[in-house]
Parts: structure tokens; sequence; C-alpha cells
């Protein structure tokens, strides 16, 4: 089912690619009455996302026409005090066009993008999977249902810590290889934070409880 595979993996790499502020996912249908996928709700959550951590994603969407081999283009953008500024692609990460998306999820694991997308991609077989989902090429008309599905984040690797913190943008479409017809827009606001582990270990934090102690 590329559309919907698609979709979540476009949702994952930006994900992976950005840190930022929103509190809460915004997100936007920017597709016409043509579009192939309608989205009637997208969530993840924690907002901000931890990385690495935990995220849960939540689709509700409707198929509404057949559609095989299609196209992605992911575009990120983040806000600074001179106006927007596009990250590049860089790794397979950031913003980026992906040919044929019915091997996307195969190249993913195969290539691992970056070190991690590997597992990401296998992470998203596995979840469209959970929904009977076994084909990612080749769509026919069907309501389309996750609800909170937890995906594993791992941490961003050093090759990508040019992504500097700030709050980002995605535009994100898909397009029929065949017709050139626009399937899929999504627009999407949210913020990513590194996760900080406030364990106090050490010779420090040993002497510190045994000072508490006494």
């Amino acid at each position: 089912m590329a559309p919907l595979q698609t979709v979540v993996a476009a949702l994952v790499l930006v994900v992976i690619g950005i840190d930022g502020e929103h509190t809460k996912l915004e997100w936007t249908d920017c597709g016409t009455d043509t579009n192939a996928i309608v989205l009637n709700n997208v969530a993840i959550s924690p907002m901000p996302i931890e990385v690495p951590g935990n995220l849960s994603l939540t689709i509700d969407a409707v198929a509404k026409i057949d559609i095989n081999r299609a196209n992605l283009k992911v575009s990120v953008k983040r806000h600074t005090f001179i106006g927007d500024v596009t990250i590049p692609c860089l790794f397979h990460v950031g913003s980026c066009e992906y040919q044929d998306t019915c091997t996307l999820l195969d190249r993913m694991e195969k290539e691992n993008w970056a070190g991690i997308m590997g597992g990401i991609g296998t992470q998203v077989k596995q979840m469209l999977q959970s929904i009977g989902i076994t084909s990612f090429c080749g769509v026919t008309p069907r309501s389309i249902g996750i609800q909170n599905y937890n995906l594993k984040l791992p941490p961003i690797p050093a090759i990508l810590t040019f992504f500097a913190e700030g709050d980002y943008t995605a535009h994100v479409t898909v397009e029929d290889d065949a017709t050139k017809q626009q399937r899929i827009c999504l627009d999407l606001k949210l913020s990513i934070k590194k996760h900080k582990d406030t364990t106090c270990t050490g010779w420090f934090c040993g002497r510190k409880r045994r000072n508490v102690h006494y």
C-alpha cells in the first residue's frame, strides 16, 4: 500500500531530522478532491517528541481510488529570525525526493540511511502488517486506521547533528508516477527534543548518596 507507507515513512524521516519548540502536532491536509488519500486525523505523542524515545502514532485516513507506483517529496524548513531556511537533503534525510514508493521501505532497510533508517523501515513494515497491509505497492479503496502505534526512535547520529534546534515545518506530497497527479498533500508543524538522562552515575553520585544516608 504505497501511499500509506509513504505517509508514515515521511513522518518518521521528518521527525528524525529536526529539533524544535512546538508543544503539539499541527497538521493540515492540503490536498484536493482528486487526491487518492484523504487524511481525517494524524496524531503524534508525546509532543515535543523525545529522541531517543518512543513515539505514538495515530492515522485515520480513507483511500478513495486505486493507485500504484508513486513518488514522494519532502520539504523541511527551519524558522529563523531572517525567515524560513530550507534544510538540505543529506544522507536521505531532510528536504528530499524519493522515487518509487513501492520499494521505499525496502531501500530504507537495505541501505540503512544515516545508520538508523533500516530499523525505522522495519518498524513501519511491522506497523502496516498489524492492520493487514502486507503488500507495499498498490492501493484499493478502503479505510485506514492506525491507533496509538508505538515506534522506537533511535538517537540522532553524529552525521545529522548539523540540524540546528528550532521550529520547523514540513510539506509532504505524493505524486502518481504514471499520471503525475498529486495524490497526497500534508503540511506539518512539530517539535523534537533530545532525551536527557537525569540518572546520576559515577563516583560523585555514589558519594552524594552516602552523604544523604548519613
